[in-house]
């Protein structure tokens, strides 16, 4: 895909006569010397003055509308932005992510870590030191201390920059200076970037690289006439970094890589063409440079971003859990550099789940007889998950073979025998082995049998079974201990270090929890433990946190400390990119603020960011109304008139001027192309989806009105159009109607926006005839209606 810029423009010839040049400055002077000598000289100074006052204003028109779009995008991204004081949406999440950053903790998230680092940085430069983690939505942040009005007036620098790089990125596609100001202006003026542009949030961090990598490459192709100079090489590689940094911050950055891919090989299709003169050596230069900047460059930051974040969370922090031990092991005061124990049998140990952190319990409490369902339970000694480690939370291991040489060890070991290591090593606890838990409070075997369990019909309950057990219950006692990742049969089970599964031997269930709890009266509210049909499942995973009376002396800390297996970067860098996919692609649970990308165009809800309750304010994230609907709008008026033209096309009747159709297809094509990249991917995303999702299209959106209002305002492109978006103007528009259409829709922009602020800002109480006022489609699910 190309996008033509004016000076080739100006190269085409056309079947129209264009005028295409201002009266020469010669010709105002030959006029001023005759008015002299017709004795009018005075009056004529005059005119000639005001002359070149308004060719001035129109020449430096491209600057002063630039500086427009940054006065207005300024004053809507910064305007009370103390407000509200509380923690706002996702500000409680990429905030907390912040603080991590500041105080070196290691945290777990599904987006690069860019975007963050970036938030990071501009509380670092304020003296933040991370104290506050962003609990909740609408904890007060002036009686915590912390400096939200920096972080968020840094983080909307990256706001405030988007509407002037639309401005730039439009005027630098060939078009005037009325256009790209309607580009820059509507979307300074949309809602929803509003909202996004002014908090501690990723997306308008994101958004600006995506239209900053646009905008390099729109500068790149101009110059593909000057390949391999030093401004095409300065732009190709600013291409390539933007792209880095956008797809560092999102992994939505990858549609812009889709974008620029796509654009590129069109271009390197047409280089490729034998009748440009192109030889297969400069197709291969060609070749080569775009890959080392549009791929090595964006993969090389990539990379050095992951490695950044892994340098500066170099200690143990919420996001341990997520990995493997020996991930885990790398981070300092780890626990599982602390008290990473062998496992003999005989050993006293509790088990944690890894993902709710229960462990688990029992007692001499028995399951109901019938449950609120009816149906009948076995009536056997309870088995749950206690939210703390009781005396009712430790087990022995015991070997479901060798019954006989177990037991005088044990008397060896209970009667304080120094037994030598080399023995110790034969009872040592090991991948698949067979085992047996004794529950030492009540001195039963942890069991399972083909009974439903008390909240999970379709899973197994579990329970224990006296010492003295029939041949047919001891086989319901045995379990095949399981660690995750073991490479052999002869790896050992530690704590702390070792992730394991319990799986019933028998049945070939595996011990699992969830969080919905038992009821109060006779589960004490504990979680619920059963045997999951599906042993590989991640809820299955179990943790041993210690052994009962066992800690670690100085030595065996330094000892365990040397023994710890250092891992490299790439091998933490696939770890956490499998989690990030993983965890991403697990994200479907339903919202009641989600939306599908089939309603985003045409705005038919929003979500609520904040609440206050007591003054009636909220924040709802939506975008302005009015400007999506009309960029919706333009986006099927620009494919019918595509449709139509190549239709007249076939039929040789010319209706447009071929410059102009020219320019229609190409360069608005890549708009129309770049809104579709940021669109439809996402019907493909089994995800939870939300509006914001659509702002990187949006952009794309109201450049396509710059689009269409210049096709239909604008004849003479020559004229008109810029060569540098800062260069000088020629004229402004070509007609009053051209001025008209431009000021209406920047009127009913603003209006709409200024109307819908209550809800961008937060900093307005609305009565409930207001809140229901706004509710303009009756899915806008606003709060305070009543």
């Amino acid at each position: 895909m190309s996008i033509d810029e004016p000076s080739q423009l100006r190269a085409r010839p056309s079947k129209r006569t264009i005028h295409t040049e201002d009266p020469p400055a010669s010709d105002d002077a030959g006029a001023s010397a005759e008015g002299s000598a017709n004795g009018t000289g005075a009056s004529e100074d005059s005119s000639d003055r005001q002359r070149r006052g308004a060719s001035s204003i129109v020449r430096n028109s491209s600057t002063y509308a630039f500086m427009v779009v940054v006065a207005v995008s300024f004053v809507t991204r910064y305007w009370r932005i103390w407000e509200p004081a509380q923690v706002v949406f996702d500000e409680v999440h990429f905030g907390k992510f912040a603080s991590y950053y500041l105080r070196g903790e290691y945290y777990f998230d599904v987006h690069p870590p860019l975007a963050k680092m970036v938030v990071a940085l501009g509380g670092w430069l304020v003296g933040y030191d991370g104290h506050f983690l962003f609990d909740k939505i609408g904890m007060d942040y002036m009686s915590n201390g912390v400096p939200y009005i920096m972080m968020r007036a840094w983080v909307a620098l990256f706001g405030l920059a988007v509407p002037p790089l639309v401005y730039m990125t439009v005027a630098e596609s060939g078009y005037s200076v009325a256009a790209a100001t309607l580009a820059g202006l509507l979307v300074a003026l949309d809602n929803a970037l509003v909202t996004q542009g002014r908090l501690i949030l990723l997306d308008n961090i994101m958004l600006f690289f995506m239209v900053a990598a646009v905008f390099a490459y729109v500068r790149f192709f101009k110059l593909r006439y000057h390949a391999f100079g030093a401004q095409w090489w300065t732009w190709l590689v600013a291409t390539g970094a933007m792209l880095g940094c956008a797809v560092s911050c999102k992994l939505v950055g990858l549609l812009t890589i889709a974008l620029v891919g796509g654009a590129v090989l069109f271009d390197l299709w047409r280089i490729f063409d034998v009748r440009r003169g192109t030889t297969m050596s400069d197709i291969g230069r060609h070749i080569a440079a775009r890959s080392l900047g549009l791929i090595a460059v964006p993969a090389a930051l990539y990379l050095a971003f992951f490695y950044v974040h892994f340098a500066i969370l170099t200690h143990t922090g919420p996001g341990d859990a997520y990995h493997s031990s020996s991930f885990q092991m790398q981070l300092i005061n780890n626990p599982m550099t602390k008290s990473a124990f062998d496992i003999h049998y005989g050993d006293q140990i509790a088990l944690k789940h890894r993902t709710t952190g229960v462990f688990l319990d029992s007692t001499e409490a028995r399951y109901p007889l019938r449950y609120e369902d009816q149906r009948v339970s076995s009536q056997g000694q309870q088995v749950t998950g206690a939210p703390k480690m009781e005396e009712t939370s430790f087990w022995m291991v015991r070997p479901a073979q060798n019954q006989e040489a177990f037991q005088t060890y044990m008397e060896r070991r209970l009667a304080g025998e120094q037994i030598d290591a080399a023995e110790m090593e034969e009872w040592l606890v090991c991948h698949t082995d067979h085992i047996q838990l004794l529950h030492m409070n009540t001195t039963t075997f942890l069991r399972t049998h083909d009974v439903a369990s008390p909240l999970t019909a379709t899973n197994m309950e579990f329970t224990t079974a006296p010492r003295n057990q029939t041949a047919d219950t001891f086989a319901d006692t045995i379990w095949e201990l399981r660690v995750d990742g073991a490479d052999t049969n002869d790896t050992v089970v530690q704590t702390s270090a070792s992730f394991v599964r319990l799986v019933s031997a028998r049945h070939g269930v595996a011990m699992h929890t969830h969080a919905k709890k038992l009821p109060a009266d006779w589960g004490r509210g504990h979680q619920e433990i059963n045997g999951n049909k599906k042993p590989g499942d991640k809820s299955n995973v179990w943790v041993i946190p210690l052994i009962r009376g066992r800690k670690a002396s100085d030595a065996e800390r330094q000892e365990m400390k040397r023994k710890i297996k250092k891992i490299g970067f790439f091998e933490k860098y696939a770890e956490l990119q499998a989690l990030m996919i993983k965890h991403n692609n697990a994200l479907t649970s339903t919202h009641p603020f989600q939306s599908g990308p089939l309603s985003w165009p045409f705005l038919t809800r929003g979500v609520s960011f904040w609440t206050n309750s007591n003054d009636r304010k909220q924040i709802y994230l939506l975008g302005n109304p009015a400007g999506w609907w009309i960029s919706t709008g333009a986006l099927i008026v620009y494919g019918c008139n595509v449709v139509v033209l190549a239709l007249f096309n076939r039929r040789n009747i010319t209706v447009a001027d071929p410059v102009v159709h020219r320019h229609l297809l190409r360069s608005g094509g890549f708009i129309a192309l770049a809104w579709a990249a940021h669109y439809f991917p996402f019907f493909l995303m089994g995800r939870s989806l939300f509006l914001h999702h659509y702002l990187p299209a949006s952009i794309f959106a109201y450049m396509a009105v710059a689009v269409v209002f210049q096709f239909f305002s604008i004849q003479h492109y020559q004229r008109f159009t810029l060569r540098r978006w800062n260069g000088p103007a020629r004229a402004l528009v070509p007609s009053t109607t051209a001025l008209a259409s431009f000021v209406v829709l920047i009127a009913i922009q603003t209006a709409s926006f200024l109307y819908f602020a209550p809800l961008a800002y937060g900093t307005t109480a609305m009565t409930p005839e207001q809140v229901r006022g706004r509710m303009l489609l009756s899915s806008y699910d606003l709060h305070f209606q009543k």
